[in-house]
């Protein structure tokens, strides 16, 4: 809808609705005879108003708003709106830009996120999907309550070994698989077997040290960029491809990367997973919500400083608690969510299937991270209050006749999806839309 607005204010000449004889947002899509609300939820018959009779000059609303017309009553300003009706408007706008995501939408939010994340599923899907059944077969000791695997993928300290082997052995399988090769190249059948068979053998075994090195020679594997642009571009440049056979076999590296991971990957309490989350990833994704905090409230920074330097003070202010908000509550609610998604992966890896477990564990902290940014979007709102930029923006929009009719439409985008509207801002929408058609 707010494209079609857009494309109206354009092609109507600056605002859209101006001609009455012209179908557009402002009249409900028909010219001259136009039931206003009557077309927007079925409300009330006592506010299903025709504000637009036929007996109105297609060209005379236009007319009111050219500068040797707009005053031609120096009492009144725009179109001959109540103020109380565009006060009434204005707070409704207002009120219509505070935090309403769900906590159900912010989780389908960060699973989306997730599967963002990991853009083979997207760009490869039938491969993708493919090579489940095989990991699967590789991992079936995970569901037998006698084998070491079921142990290895209930202990917390080897858990998240266990699912980084699972993740990368699924990659190593999509990754022998035919493929464009745009950025990696299909890996040869040689090095897929000598993968496959470490990996085979070190789950044989239990040892965690056999697995995890495993696992950091498939992660090299999978990860060189061995497709024909990267290659390309090497040329070009004269910079060295990547040799996988020759990475794989730099013990030195490899094993540094083991002991490492070992180390880091074990089980954490919240408290730990916290400060993991604020150095790592989780904090990365809070600087990157607390920068699209600012990149949103950019527009309001720049209306709020219009006005004097106090008020753009302020409105940076507001912006930067609520991206400070932002911050943490990302950070901590990936990190609550990591913390259970282990939990809750090493239970239903054993119970249902490996995959399972794995995928919960890779889905968790993104949606436990979209939750916590939504709640405390929702409590550095009530914090700050509303911004001063937008409160700036709408006393603006009830000056002129341009910006009263940009709050009509607004507002009247608002009501439409707004199952519980107040009366009196129905009224007030019936009153301003009546001013608009007889101006």
């Amino acid at each position: 809808m707010g494209s079609l607005m857009n494309m109206e204010y354009m092609l109507y000449g600056g605002a859209s609705g101006w001609n009455a004889n012209v179908p557009s947002f402002v009249n409900g899509y028909r010219a001259n005879n136009v039931n206003f609300m009557g077309n927007y939820g079925g409300y009330p018959a006592q506010y299903n108003q025709n504000p637009y009779p036929q007996t109105v000059n297609p060209n005379s609303v236009y007319d009111s708003f050219t500068p040797q017309n707009q005053n031609k009553n120096p009492q009144q300003v725009g179109f001959g709106a109540s103020k109380s009706d565009l006060d009434t408007l204005g707070k409704y706008y207002l009120q219509g830009m505070n935090p309403s995501e769900s906590l159900m939408g912010a989780a389908t939010g960060g699973a989306a996120f997730a599967l963002v994340n990991n853009t083979r599923f997207i760009a490869h899907p039938i491969n993708s999907l493919s090579t489940i059944g095989k990991v699967e077969k590789m991992f079936a000791g995970v569901k037998d309550k006698n084998s070491k695997l079921y142990e290895l993928w209930r202990n917390g300290d080897t858990h998240q070994l266990m699912t980084d082997a699972y993740a990368r052995m699924h990659k190593l399988e999509g990754g022998a698989k035919s493929r464009l090769g745009m950025f990696k190249a299909r890996i040869d059948e040689a090095t897929y077997k000598s993968l496959k068979s470490e990996m085979e053998a070190a789950l044989k075994s239990g040892n965690k040290e056999a697995i995890a090195t495993a696992t950091e020679k498939i992660r090299v594997a999978t990860n060189a960029k061995t497709g024909w642009l990267p290659r390309g571009w090497k040329k070009v440049t004269g910079g060295e491809v990547a040799d996988i056979s020759k990475k794989i076999a730099d013990d030195a590296a490899i094993k540094a990367a083991v002991k490492e991971n070992v180390a880091k990957k074990g089980s954490k309490t919240i408290a730990e997973q916290m400060k993991h989350g604020f150095k790592g990833q989780g904090g990365m994704g809070g600087l990157f919500f607390m920068g699209i905090e600012f990149l949103m409230d950019w527009s309001k920074i720049k209306k709020a400083f219009s006005k004097d330097n106090s008020t753009g003070m302020k409105q940076l202010g507001q912006t930067t608690i609520k991206g400070a908000g932002s911050l943490i509550g990302w950070t901590a609610g990936e990190a609550v969510g990591a913390w259970a998604g282990a939990k809750l992966g090493a239970l239903a890896g054993t119970a249902i299937a490996p995959g399972v477990g794995t995928a919960i564990g890779a889905v968790a902290g993104l949606i436990g991270g979209s939750i916590g940014c939504a709640l405390m979007g929702k409590l550095t709102h009530k914090i700050v209050g509303e911004d001063v930029g937008s409160k700036v923006e709408v006393e603006d929009m009830k000056k002129t006749a341009q910006g009263q009719v940009k709050l009509l439409e607004l507002t009247m985008q608002q009501a439409q999806s707004d199952k519980k509207l107040d009366p009196k801002v129905m009224n007030a929408l019936n009153n301003v839309a009546n001013a608009y058609s007889q101006a």
